[in-house]
C-alpha cells in the first residue's frame, strides 16, 4: 500500500517559508524534504541488499562498501532536491507505507559508515573493523526479516538443490 505524497501541505509550507513565517528548519517541511529522499532510497531496496551482502560475503572490501553505501546515499540526496523543485513530479510521488521501517535500518547504517571515519579525541577507542561488520550484519538480518529478499546468487543454488532433488526422487520413483 502506497500514500501519495502531500503537494498541497508541502507548497504551503514553502509559501510560509518564503514569507518567513516559518525557517527552514521547520520540522514538518524536513519530514516532507526527507520522505523524497527516502522514498528515492526504498526504490533501490535490491541495491542496498546487493552492496550489503558483497560486504558481508567479502566480495568487496570494507572500504569499498563504506564508499558505495555513503555514494548511494549522496545520489539519493541529489535527485531528491531536483524532484522536489518539479511539482509536476511530486503531484504523482507515491511514498512506500513501510518506508520508516527501512530508512530507519538504512540510517543506521549510513552513520556506522561515517562514525567508522570519525577522529575520536583518545578517549574513546575506535571502531574496529569486526565491530563494524558485526553492526552492519545485525542491520541486514533486520532488514532480511523485515524486506525479505532472495539474493540473486542464492537462487542459482535453490535451483540446483531442486533439479538435484527431483533427479533423485526421480530415479529413487522408478525402482
Amino acid at each position: 500500500m502506497e500514500k501519495n505524497f502531500n503537494l498541497s501541505r508541502y507548497k504551503e509550507l514553502l509559501r510560509l517559508e518564503e514569507k518567513g513565517v516559518i525557517s527552514f528548519l521547520n520540522l514538518e517541511l524536513v519530514t516532507y524534504e526527507a520522505s523524497v529522499g527516502n522514498q528515492i532510497g526504498y526504490n533501490r531496496k535490491n541495491d542496498y541488499f546487493i552492496v550489503i551482502y558483497e560486504y558481508l560475503n567479502q566480495i568487496i572490501t570494507p572500504y569499498e562498501f563504506r564508499s558505495k553505501f555513503l555514494q548511494m546515499q549522496k545520489d539519493e540526496s541529489a535527485k531528491a532536491r531536483i524532484i522536489l523543485e518539479n511539482f509536476q513530479e511530486l503531484k504523482v510521488f507515491t511514498l512506500a507505507k513501510d518506508l520508516e521501517k527501512f530508512s530507519d535500518l538504512i540510517s543506521q547504517i549510513s552513520t556506522l559508515c561515517l562514525e567508522f571515519y570519525e577522529v575520536w579525541d583518545g578517549r574513546m577507542e575506535s571502531m574496529s573493523e569486526s565491530e563494524f561488520y558485526s553492526l552492519v550484519n545485525n542491520h541486514y538480518l533486520q532488514l532480511q526479516e523485515a524486506f525479505p529478499f532472495e539474493n540473486f546468487k542464492n537462487q542459482a543454488y535453490e535451483h540446483l538443490v531442486d533439479r538435484s532433488f527431483k533427479i533423485l526422487m526421480f530415479t529413487i520413483g522408478s525402482n
